[in-house]
């Protein structure tokens, strides 16, 4: 069974969008630092295509910890509600190698390639859920987007676990982009499992600036987005 699933996940794919009605929501990169110390860097890129009847997002990464030795590659597909349908994260220098899966209303089947062999799992989550993976920042779009919905159901891959997220609204504040003041919506972001965060986006939604203050950890944007 296993075999079979495996195959059938290797077919996988999350092809690069194209069509006239595809458009570019955001891309750039982030500087990461822990402790005020620079340990990282995080490119991506956002895009919509709404060639199809159902609008796709495809959000990609590439995210490096030097110091960690740990390459991250993260490819996600969602709806146009921030819903996730597909994922798949590939590690390079940590514990796993790769997580494949796909989250079709509310049921996740996923498979995890590790060290220690290969695992398919299924489980059930509510309806639009959405990934937010360890160690990735661009992804916090979609948590932008569902600011005051409430409790929000999460999949964390890299942890092959679930967890639920509250986002709230703190407020306008000027932030440092460099040497750039720019005003920001900020965003509460508290996990009922993990630590709690805080999130800085632009009047579009597209991420300026990540906190996690329990392990002093910053990703802020190198430059500002592209004007649309």
């Amino acid at each position: 069974m296993s075999r079979r699933l495996s195959s059938a996940l290797s077919l996988l794919v999350l092809p690069a969008l194209a069509g006239a009605q595809v458009r570019t929501i955001d891309q750039g990169s982030f500087t990461i630092t822990m402790n005020n110390q620079r340990v990282g860097r995080e490119d991506f890129s956002i895009v919509e295509d709404a060639s199809t009847r159902s609008a796709i997002i495809l959000a990609k990464g590439a995210v490096e910890y030097r110091e960690r030795g740990l390459r991250l590659q993260p490819v996600l597909k969602a709806n146009a509600a921030g819903a996730s349908t597909e994922y798949e994260i590939v590690v390079r220098g940590g514990p796993m190698q790769k997580w494949t899966g796909t989250i079709d209303r509310n049921r996740v089947r996923s498979f995890v390639s590790s060290e220690r062999g290969q695992a398919a799992k299924e489980f059930v989550v509510s309806v639009g859920a959405m990934v937010l993976d360890d160690d990735v920042f661009h992804q916090y779009y979609f948590v932008a987007k569902r600011a005051g919905e409430g409790s929000i159901p999460v999949i964390v891959p890299q942890r092959n676990a679930l967890s639920t997220v509250s986002v709230s609204r703190q407020g306008s504040e000027r932030i440092d982009l460099g040497t750039t003041q720019v005003e920001a919506q900020k965003l509460s972001v508290t996990e009922g499992s993990g630590p709690a965060r805080e999130l800085w986006v632009d009047a579009q939604g597209r991420v300026l600036k990540v906190a996690i203050p329990s392990r002093g950890i910053v990703a802020t944007r190198d430059e500002l987005p592209a004007s649309e």
